[in-house]
């Protein structure tokens, strides 16, 4: 009999300090997977939405391996995650929990993050816009979590993200403050703004993409 309320109290202890840790170990953490071609401000108003509500919040930027995937401006000019990316730290300098990665494949990278780097006690928001389907894509991604993680699609709807890339895109051979001022950030600053001009400026043009429009 003793030794079974031993027992029974050890278990007993051993829940309280798992509960405990599950408690120490709470943590939100958003991610964002997307194109980002080229970011904008509805992008950004996204992005600060879940830094605010979240621990930490991790953008997965695509990088397309298919040239059919490739996102190019009317005159063939390619937009690659490497520019996303770099207009991405410009937007987020302000944003302490806020991490850039770029992947191949997005929505795996997301399924493969819930399955091997989460632990018990932290919730995975999913961060998608309000525009298709996106949600759905995240409908099985609770069954890869570990026990005790939990996850969940979090819908994010703004005005500003009724902006298209494609339409950015429009006019990109030729960028200028003036044709792009409008889809930019409103908390950026003149040189911050003179620093995406520089990269949008200094976009690779494929030559492949223009023979085969001729």
């Amino acid at each position: 009999m003793i030794f079974e309320k031993l027992v029974n109290h050890f278990l007993s202890v051993l829940s309280e300090r798992s509960q405990i840790n599950d408690v120490l170990n709470a943590e939100t953490i958003a991610m964002i997977p997307g194109s980002f071609k080229p970011p904008h401000k509805g992008h950004y108003a996204m992005i600060e939405h879940f830094s605010n509500i979240s621990d930490r919040t991790i953008v997965i930027i695509s990088d397309p391996q298919s040239e059919k995937s490739v996102r190019r401006t009317p005159g063939g000019k390619k937009v690659t995650s490497q520019e996303a990316r770099q207009i991405l730290e410009i937007y987020t300098r302000g944003l302490s929990n806020v991490e850039l990665v770029t992947s191949t494949a997005p929505v795996k990278w997301v399924y493969d993050f819930v399955a091997e780097d989460t632990t018990p006690g932290q919730r995975v928001l999913l961060g998608v816009s309000g525009k298709g389907d996106d949600a759905n894509r995240y409908l099985g991604a609770q069954k890869y979590a570990p026990e005790g993680v939990t996850v969940e699609a979090s819908v994010f709807s703004d005005s500003n993200l009724d902006i298209s890339a494609s339409t950015i895109r429009q006019v990109l051979d030729t960028p200028t403050l003036g044709k792009i001022n409008q889809f930019l950030p409103t908390h950026l600053s003149k040189q911050d703004k003179e620093q995406v001009i520089q990269i949008l400026s200094q976009l690779e043009e494929s030559s492949d993409w223009v023979l085969s429009a001729d």
